[in-house]
């Protein structure tokens, strides 16, 4: 008989909790030093480190200079739960899953500071509960309160940018646009509300999601731009420009930013909603540009969603 086979059922998942929770600090960072040494009898973790597929893209932009800012990788398709954005649009009702805002940690580690070999009474019961939620900051914790950082509440409140909705012949809003193009109630069975499931047989090889989307260029733009570019112009991949940078900021400036990416991203040409949500995620929000309380930073400066998973149209 092994030794693992000699363990008690708890003594199994006791080993098997404390690893879990290892794997955990290694994501905030926090795996070296005395920290590991706290470990006792813990429980699963809430936060999952990230992982991210490559998506497909149709062509790549040219190459900009090689001394540009660090470079995050935003053409990932779909992005994270936390976009906020349905796969199909604002017609139907969906599910809602809420997260309660939590305390947050100001310790040295995380504003940069030396931090001691002591090993905080926070830091202690994270490893024992499993629960890493203190150990993240807020963007203004980390960055401090400057007239430059654009703070926005996680909304978008425009529509489709004027120059694209005169070309394309789109209505003013999405109740308009939804109606004039057939209208229909909308599920997600029936996401183009024709009254039809929409197949993976119909989607011809693409994912439906991207088959459904190119259907809804009028109807909900919101949907189409999420996973399209107007229709002619090319799409781009990779590092993004200064000149794009500063169109994200103010666009975020003027109108907010956080949901409904489809619509944001019809200011930025080249750039479809994924794109922009992901590029919000992984460098915007790191780099202290926007202030987004649904956001909070973890010790490396990677950003973390903890706002409210309302879903809401694309």
């Amino acid at each position: 008989m092994t030794k693992t086979e000699a363990l008690s059922e708890y003594e199994r998942e006791r080993l098997e909790n404390i690893r879990q929770n290892q794997e955990m600090l290694r994501s905030l960072n926090l795996a070296s030093g005395p920290m590991m040494q706290t470990a006792k009898v813990v429980h699963k973790g809430r936060t999952k480190p990230r992982t991210t597929r490559r998506g497909k893209e149709n062509s790549k932009r040219p190459s900009d200079s090689e001394d540009e800012k660090p470079r995050h990788s935003d053409d990932d398709e779909g992005g994270d739960d936390d976009d906020n954005d349905s796969d199909y649009g604002a017609m139907g009702k969906t599910k809602r899953r809420s997260k309660t805002a939590v305390a947050t940690r100001r310790s040295k580690r995380l504003r940069g500071e030396n931090a001691s070999e002591e090993v905080t009474e926070i830091e202690k019961a994270a490893v024992e509960t499993g629960d890493f939620s203190d150990l993240l900051q807020t963007g203004e914790e980390k960055f401090g309160t400057t007239a430059d950082a654009i703070k926005v509440t996680g909304h978008y409140s425009g529509w489709v940018e004027p120059g694209v909705m005169d070309r394309l012949g789109i209505r003013s809003n999405a109740a308009e646009a939804w109606e004039s193009e057939g209208g229909g109630k909308f599920s997600f069975k029936d996401p183009l509300g024709t009254g039809k499931k929409v197949s993976k047989r119909m989607a011809g090889g693409q994912s439906v999601a991207k088959y459904v989307a190119s259907k809804l260029l009028r109807k909900n733009p919101n949907s189409y731009f999420y996973r399209h570019t107007e229709p002619g112009v090319e799409q781009w991949t990779g590092d993004w420009t200064d000149e794009e940078r500063q169109v994200f900021l103010d666009v975020a400036r003027q109108f907010g930013c956080g949901d409904k990416w489809g619509l944001f991203s019809t200011y930025i040409p080249h750039r479809v909603g994924y794109q922009c949500s992901n590029y919000y995620r992984q460098y915007v929000i790191p780099a202290g540009w926007i202030i987004d309380d649904n956001y909070r930073l973890d010790s490396a400066g990677n950003a973390v969603y903890v706002g409210n998973h309302r879903r809401s149209a694309r």
